[in-house]
């Protein structure tokens, strides 16, 4: 991938895009979510949900039981999204969007 000279000076603004994203991403402060709202985070069915709890999360450390209540943790949740061994395709994708991004940028 070359990247034009000129195309450099756009670098302080894509890393304020990317801090207002992250910034963006950032903002829950919400902590504790029921299954319905994890279900909207993850972009999953709730059934996918409880499918997982049996599957994927460990109780008392992605989730807990409140009487007949489950909550989850949204960081131990962010933790285990990153680390999945299923997002190793999307990180593999998302590097191709970044270099199309960067590609599309040299032609400005």
């Amino acid at each position: 991938m070359n990247v034009e000279f000129e195309s450099l000076k756009l670098l302080p603004q894509i890393y304020e895009l990317l801090n207002k994203l992250n910034d963006g991403m950032n903002s829950s402060s919400k902590r504790w979510m029921s299954v319905k709202e994890l279900s909207v985070y993850l972009t999953f069915g709730k059934d996918k949900i409880y499918k997982m709890i049996d599957v994927e999360f460990i109780e008392s450390e992605h989730y807990y039981k409140k009487g007949s209540r489950l909550i989850f943790d949204k960081q131990k949740i962010d933790e285990w999204v990153l680390t999945s061994s299923s997002n190793k395709v999307s990180c593999q994708n998302t590097k191709l969007i970044i270099d199309d991004v960067l590609f599309s940028l040299s032609k400005i």
